[in-house]
């Protein structure tokens, strides 16, 4: 009896755990106009995202209505998606579940041929729970906050770029706040990159700011 008792307990434990880590939290109520939105749920990634393709890259696909990043035979994982027109001020808002990498990020970049090469700030998500505003070019974190929320739980990041001021909400809660000129000027569009294994990325939703 004593058996049967603790093997219930024990599934009931691990239904309860899966649930929790495939609960999605609700969108936040940024406000803009929606100038890109990916929800993830054709068949296959829209071509209007781009990554280097071939055998010894990352691999990106669509698994159960989420994005996939895999580093694989990477050196990274990188992928980005141009705007219809550059834009000055900009939020976005995604989900984010780094369960089996070292970190996942995404941020702007600035008008160019090479999108990887034109960054100057990121918001980094890893495993541990923190989230970082990172200095791409100076490899530094300009400021941390710990959300303490598992890898294996989804978390929807917003992150707003406004003028020099920079804000990020992490499930409708303000972790960062901070002034840097690195977040001033054009936004040619968005980019996501993860190290060191596999994580999952759904909701994208970026807002043009007034």
């Amino acid at each position: 009896m004593k058996v049967v008792l603790l093997l219930c307990l024990a599934l009931t434990a691990a239904l309860h755990a899966a649930d929790k880590a495939d609960k999605k939290p609700k969108a936040m109520r940024l406000k803009g106009d929606v100038i890109l939105a990916d929800d993830f749920k054709g068949e296959k990634l829209d071509e209007k995202w781009v990554h280097a393709k071939g055998e010894e890259v990352a691999k990106f696909e669509i698994a159960d209505g989420v994005l996939l990043i895999d580093q694989a035979a990477g050196k990274g994982a990188v992928i980005w998606r141009a705007f219809e027109a550059p834009v000055q001020d900009a939020s976005v808002q995604l989900l984010v579940k780094p369960w089996a990498c070292s970190w996942i990020a995404f941020g702007f970049y600035t008008p160019g041929d090479k999108p990887g090469l034109q960054r100057k700030i990121n918001i980094a998500i890893l495993p541990s729970g923190v989230v970082a505003v990172r200095d791409v070019e100076g490899l530094k974190n300009l400021k941390v906050a710990n959300t303490r929320i598992p890898s294996t739980e989804w978390q929807r990041v917003a992150f707003e770029s406004k003028g020099d001021k920079i804000t990020v909400q992490v499930n409708d809660q303000m972790v960062l706040e901070l002034k840097t000129e690195l977040t001033q000027g054009e936004k040619a569009g968005l980019l996501l990159n993860l190290y060191g294994g596999k994580g999952s990325v759904d909701e994208i939703e970026v807002k043009k700011l007034k």
